[in-house]
C-alpha cells in the first residue's frame, strides 16, 4: 500500500483552470516572501503546478529551475510554464530533495519551497539539502506546517486519506461541512469565504482541502525550532509570516520564512 499522496493529480486538474488572476496572486505572494527577483537565478523545489516558477520569471528572474518528485507535477509545470513564459529560460525536471544525486549542481540566488519539505518523510534532511543549494548572500524561502496539539490525529487522517481512495469523498465532505458549520457558528459567512478564496489565496478552496486532507507524509515544527535549525546552517532569519499556531482542530497553516545566507 502506497501512502504517499498523489499531489500531481490534484495539481494537473487545477492548473488547467489557471488564468492571469492566479499568476498575479502568485507574483504578489512570491515577492512578499523573498523580495526582489530581478536578475536572480531561482530554484523551485517541489514546484507542483509550476505557477510560482512562472511568477518568478514574470518578476524578473533570469533563469528558473523547477523540480518535483511527482512526474505528473513535472508534466503540469512544463505545460504551465509553456503557457505563461514560453520564451523564458526555464527547465523542469524530476528530483528528490532527499537524493542529492538527483539535485542540480551549483547554487542559486533564491531557493524556494512552499509547503513541500514537510511532505518528504524526512523534513530536516530535506531542509538541510535545500539550504545547501542557496548561494552566498542568497535567500531561502520556505513554508512549513506549524506544530499543534492535534498533529498526531492529522497524521493518522492523512495516511488513511492517501492510502484509501474510497475514503476520500466522505472525508472531504465531512471536513467541508464541519468547517462551514464552524464558520457559521462564529458568524462568518461561509459562502463569501469560498467565493473570495481565490482572491485571498490564489488557489481554489476544494483543491486546497484535498491537498490538506491527503498531504502525507506529514511533519510539522515550531517557529523557534525551525529558525534555530536553519540559522545553524549559516543563515539569518530575514522575515517571517503566520508563525503562531492554533489548536489544530481543522488542521494547521504553514508558517512562512525567508532566510538569508550569511556564510
Amino acid at each position: 500500500m502506497n501512502a504517499r499522496f498523489d499531489f500531481g493529480r490534484n495539481w494537473s486538474e487545477l492548473a488547467a483552470r489557471f488564468d492571469g488572476e492566479h499568476l498575479e496572486r502568485a507574483c504578489q505572494d512570491l515577492r512578499r516572501l523573498v523580495g526582489d527577483l530581478e536578475g536572480k537565478t531561482f530554484l523551485d523545489i517541489g514546484c507542483g503546478s509550476g505557477l510560482h516558477s512562472a511568477a518568478a520569471l514574470r518578476l524578473g528572474a533570469t533563469k528558473v529551475t523547477a523540480l518535483d518528485y511527482d512526474e505528473d507535477c513535472v508534466d503540469t509545470a512544463k505545460a504551465v510554464l509553456s503557457r505563461f513564459a514560453p520564451r523564458a529560460d526555464w527547465s523542469v525536471e524530476r528530483g528528490d530533495i532527499l537524493d542529492e544525486t538527483s539535485l542540480p549542481a551549483g547554487t542559486f540566488d533564491i531557493v524556494y519551497s512552499w509547503g513541500v519539505l514537510h511532505h518528504t518523510g524526512d523534513m530536516w534532511t530535506a531542509i538541510e539539502n535545500a539550504a545547501r543549494l542557496v548561494g552566498e548572500g542568497g535567500r531561502f524561502g520556505i513554508a512549513i506546517y506549524l506544530e499543534t496539539p492535534l498533529c498526531g490525529v492529522w497524521t493518522i487522517e492523512k495516511r488513511l486519506y492517501s492510502s484509501h481512495r474510497r475514503l476520500r469523498p466522505p472525508l472531504k465532505a465531512l471536513f467541508v461541512s464541519a468547517y462551514m458549520l464552524a464558520r457559521t457558528l462564529r458568524h462568518r459567512d461561509p459562502i463569501s469565504f469560498v467565493k473570495n478564496y481565490r482572491t485571498r489565496r490564489g488557489m481554489e478552496f476544494l483543491a486546497d482541502v484535498d491537498d490538506w486532507l491527503g498531504g502525507y507524509p506529514y511533519q510539522s515544527t515550531s517557529a523557534e525550532v525551525l529558525e534555530a535549525t536553519v540559522e545553524k546552517l549559516g543563515f539569518r532569519t530575514k522575515q517571517r509570516f503566520n508563525i503562531t499556531p492554533g489548536i489544530g482542530l481543522f488542521g494547521t497553516g504553514c508558517g512562512e520564512w525567508c532566510f538569508e545566507r550569511m556564510n
